[in-house]
């Protein structure tokens, strides 16, 4: 049995199969997250892969969504009574290419079954990976969140907002005019909170369309969710408010109780430690300046 491991925030990935994969170079941007052995006593989640067919019986499942951003109608999501099983018809290189993943109600142990001369090329193996360790970390204190994320001398400050409203814009602003920032994640970093007081923000494979696979973790500082306006004005935020600005950003299954309560759990202690604000902006020097000086 091959074993490849990857550490992110803090949580192990352990991708197993019978013959030998070249999962690596399927998955560049896990290199900086790869490690030979796991630390002592870390979560750990599992994916086995199975080259085989999925077959599946539709009297078996409930068909709970048709619809994806990523993938738009190239995606089912359907729920047995032990089971979930994500379905994302991918086209490689002008082929289709169906990739099925059958995870258990916790996502900690998933099947991915798959087609090895469709590996090359594709990125939908790396979304369902992702797909899951957002669900399954949940439990751990830890939330895959939409934002785009800037660090300076080991703290940072997470952009969130509707695609298209300019985070990864106010991101390069402040590395281009605030003195030592850098970007640490530019699509999905991980947020975990390590004890009543101290939240964590961290690098990981999942950065949009920027190559930004920084493995590296920030005391987070301050979320701030973003607005497009004809002006600049920054709020703070606190509370009830607080909890709205951050919920669209995060994602759990709506139809599982539990998964979406845990979130809903972590939300509320998140926002007791940290800095929530809202920030109405044009994509300008001043927007950048100012959000830094309400904060700092």
């Amino acid at each position: 049995m091959q074993r490849t491991r990857f550490v992110i925030a803090d949580i192990g990935l352990e991708l197993s199969s019978q013959d030998y994969l070249p999962l690596m170079a399927v998955l560049p941007n896990f290199e900086n997250f790869y490690v030979e052995e796991f630390p002592f006593d870390i979560t750990v989640i599992r994916f086995e892969f199975i080259e085989d067919d999925f077959v599946i019986k539709e009297d078996d499942y409930k068909l709970l969504s048709d619809i994806s951003i990523v993938w738009g109608d190239n995606f089912k999501f359907m729920e047995s009574e032990n089971s979930y099983v994500t379905v994302v018809d991918e086209l490689v290189r002008a082929d289709d290419t169906v990739w099925i993943m059958e995870s258990d109600k916790t996502f900690m142990n998933s099947r991915i079954y798959f087609d090895r001369k469709k590996l090359e090329g594709s990125t939908a193996l790396s979304w369902l990976i992702m797909v899951a360790f957002g669900q399954a970390s949940l439990r751990y204190d830890t939330a895959l969140i939409h934002a785009s994320v800037v660090i300076k001398d080991a703290q940072a400050v997470a952009f969130l907002g509707k695609s298209g409203t300019g985070k990864s814009t106010h991101s390069r602003l402040w590395v281009k005019y605030i003195p030592g920032f850098s970007l640490l994640n530019d699509d999905n970093p991980a947020i975990r909170i390590v004890d009543e007081e101290t939240v964590y923000i961290y690098g990981t494979p999942w950065s949009g369309k920027t190559h930004c696979y920084v493995n590296k973790k920030a005391k987070l500082m301050s979320l701030v969710r973003l607005q497009q306006a004809p002006y600049n004005r920054f709020v703070s935020k606190k509370g009830k408010e607080a909890l709205m600005e951050l919920l669209p950003s995060f994602t759990a299954l709506r139809w599982n109780k539990e998964i979406f309560s845990t979130m809903i759990n972590l939300l509320e202690n998140i926002i007791n430690s940290v800095h929530v604000g809202h920030l109405d902006c044009l994509p300008d020097q001043d927007a950048a300046e100012l959000c830094y000086e309400n904060i700092k």
